[in-house]
């Protein structure tokens, strides 16, 4: 729990801290007095300095989950000296119902480490086969027609234990509403070799079962903890601490293990996606893309149109463009009906664009890349192109950011331009540009280090400045590509663009976002809504952890409400802080200015794991007798039924 909250408080620093125009780096830091950091502005969290027990403070209630184990059937050991005679059959029925024979399987002896492996891929083979090609029967005889039932039946499978050396065959959780049970069956067959695999009785066989999970009531404590604010300025500091007051203001609430959607949940789903990586969107987000959103971009839920040659890569691997591709997006569309809050410019003042850009491999001199260009009313607001050319004896890319900004006789085009090492290209950058328009300057950055403006071969002219107002407007479209086309393939893995000039986010952020392959079965996923990716609105839903398959979270109860990827920040814990004291500790001849606040952070810390604590009857069956009516034997010996009405006092 105290590592979740020491990174909850960076990842609340590194999406809402801001200097001026750059972002604040985040890193835990020292108490050490002649710790100084690596670069300016900085934010470093410390602690643990203190652990306290709060016993005034109410203890967590205990919470109960139930979960499914599926019916099951489990074979006894085989020894080396067993084995399998090939071309057998193995009949089945599932959940009490489903009915169906598996011929042609392979054999074997039990002496190689192969055969069990082999004898269960061959039985999930034929399985798929059956339900693929309707060979599935009712006990009739007849074929099996129910959808949900062959669903269901999708999640059947046999597995090899390869320390118990025994076969094991399960079936589907069930449905409870369905008059069918979860459970696994061997019947004899002709040819089958049920004996062989060690599945006749007296095989280990239990039909699916809900059970009870228990949680146990967490305890209450406060956790001390330091934030250092760094800045080279006295100016710099002042709008951190601007900063600090409405993110880590002296009183509020923090999340832990924040996690970000890849897809948008409706109600009633059952299972969640989480990015691999990722950043929050914001409420000056215009535009935001990540790898996985496929045609729809998260700000406003904008369509993303494609053409040919531009394509989303599967396993959420990126945004393909090649050839005359081109994937464009509607920029703050004119509202349908007259909205007096509706501005004519969303960012008078500026806006940044960040972007992931990887390059393929076979660049040559003179070719030019057409990545982005913001376009409004036939203008381009702003463009990004990379230009191959010689430099000695090195190719190196040439990044080259343009904006057209408006002055009172007319409009000037600012440009900046940075050579970067074609390897870094290729191997995938994180690119920003900021547009500051009263400098009238593009300002660039690659993975989070600004344009070295002193190096003469990364920098060989200065930026070309245009002061003035940005061009932009209603209705703008931002396209990735060009239908001109491009010489070199190339893959976006995200795009964010703000109206807002602001500088690059911490690399560290995106990877900080807390994935799927990270959870485990039994661990608390909350959902709630968030305007600006670390403040949390009322509207929540929590569940448990039942299942992880991929980036895919599976849910222990259906979602109550529809939650947007843009606007829905995952969390596991919420706790609360305030501030305990506020101190300055500059070194002025240094020129290195320094704020310390120290928090104590109020928490439940629970147990790591829930344990199973009952077995619940999976649907009670009750038989319901007029009173008085005459009754034959209940099947149970040496039971007997009396009337209540009739007993008398201490004869039952």
């Amino acid at each position: 729990m105290i590592r979740e909250i020491l990174s909850g408080l960076l990842w609340q620093g590194r999406v809402a801290l801001r200097s001026g125009d750059v972002r604040v780096f985040a890193a835990h830091g020292y108490v050490d007095e002649g710790y100084r950091p690596s670069r300016v502005p900085f934010l470093s969290v410390v602690g643990p300095l203190g652990l306290f027990s709060e016993p005034e403070r109410e203890n967590g209630r205990t919470g109960v989950a139930t979960f499914r184990v599926p019916g099951h059937l489990i074979g006894r050991p085989r020894a080396s000296g067993d084995s399998v005679p090939p071309n057998g059959s193995l009949k089945l029925r599932l959940d009490g119902r489903a009915t169906v024979t598996l011929t042609g399987l392979p054999g074997g002896s039990f002496a190689s480490s192969a055969t069990g492996p082999a004898l269960a891929a061959a039985i999930n083979a034929r399985l798929a086969s059956a339900l693929a090609g309707g060979l599935f029967q009712e006990p009739t005889g007849a074929p099996l027609t129910d959808p949900l039932l062959l669903e269901a039946l999708a999640a059947v499978i046999a597995r090899w234990d390869v320390e118990g050396s025994r076969l094991a065959l399960s079936s589907d959780e069930g449905i409870p509403s369905m008059e069918f049970r979860s459970s696994v069956e061997v019947l004899p067959v002709t040819g089958g070799i049920e004996g062989a695999l060690g599945l006749e009785p007296p095989e280990r066989s239990q039909e699916g079962r809900l059970f009870l999970s228990k949680i146990r009531a967490p305890k209450a404590m406060a956790i001390d903890v330091q934030v250092d604010l760094w800045a080279g300025s006295q100016v710099d500091l002042a709008s951190i601490m601007d900063t600090v007051a409405l993110a880590i203001p002296t009183r509020g609430q923090m999340v832990l293990r924040p996690s970000l959607l890849a897809e948008d949940v409706p109600e009633g789903a059952t299972s969640v996606r989480l990015l691999t990586r990722g950043e929050p969107t914001t409420v000056l987000s215009l535009v935001h893309l990540e790898a996985s959103d496929q045609n729809l971009e998260r700000a406003r839920g904008g369509r993303v149109d494609l053409t040919a040659g531009a394509s989303f890569l599967p396993a959420s691997e990126g945004l393909r463009l090649s050839g005359t591709g081109t994937a464009s997006v509607l920029v703050y569309p004119t509202p349908a009906v007259p909205d007096p809050f509706h501005a004519d410019n969303p960012a008078p003042d500026g806006l940044a664009l960040s972007l992931g850009l990887r390059v393929a491999a076979g660049a040559v001199e003179a070719q030019t890349l057409p990545v982005a260009v913001l376009m409004a009313q036939g203008q381009p607001v702003l463009r990004l192109i990379v230009r191959y050319e010689q430099v000695g004896t090195r190719l190196m890319g040439e990044v080259v950011a343009t904006a057209t900004l408006a002055q009172a006789t007319g409009t000037q085009v600012a440009e900046t331009r940075w050579r970067l090492p074609v390897e870094q290209l290729e191997a995938g950058v994180a690119l920003h540009a900021r547009l500051e328009a009263g400098e009238g300057v593009v300002w660039l950055s690659a993975d989070g280090v600004p344009q070295p403006l002193q190096d003469a071969e990364a920098t060989p002219a200065p930026p070309v400045a245009a002061p003035g107002v940005t061009v932009a407007a209603s209705d703008m479209v931002l396209t990735l590509g060009a239908q001109a086309g491009t010489p070199l393939d190339f893959t976006v893995d995200h795009v964010h663009l703000v109206a807002e000039p602001v500088g690059p986010l911490d690399p560290a952020l995106r990877r900080s976002v807390t994935a799927a392959s990270r959870l485990k079965p039994g661990d608390v996923v909350v959902l709630g809504t968030s305007e600006d990716g670390f403040r949390v609105g009322k509207q929540r839903f929590q569940a448990l952890v039942l299942g992880l398959e991929g980036d895919r979270v599976t849910l222990s109860r259906p979602v109550e409400g529809a939650w947007a990827r843009g606007r829905t920040l995952v969390f596991q814990e919420e706790c609360f802080f305030f501030q305990t004291q506020l101190r300055r500790r500059d070194d002025l001849l240094n020129h290195l200015y320094r704020c310390c606040v120290d928090y104590r952070v109020s928490a439940l810390m629970d147990e790591p794991n829930a344990r199973s604590t009952a077995r619940l009857v999976e649907k009670p069956v009750l038989d319901l007798i007029a009173r008085g009516a005459a009754r034959g034997a209940s099947g149970h010996p040496g039971t007997s039924v009396t009337e209540v009405e009739t007993a008398r006092r201490g004869t039952i």
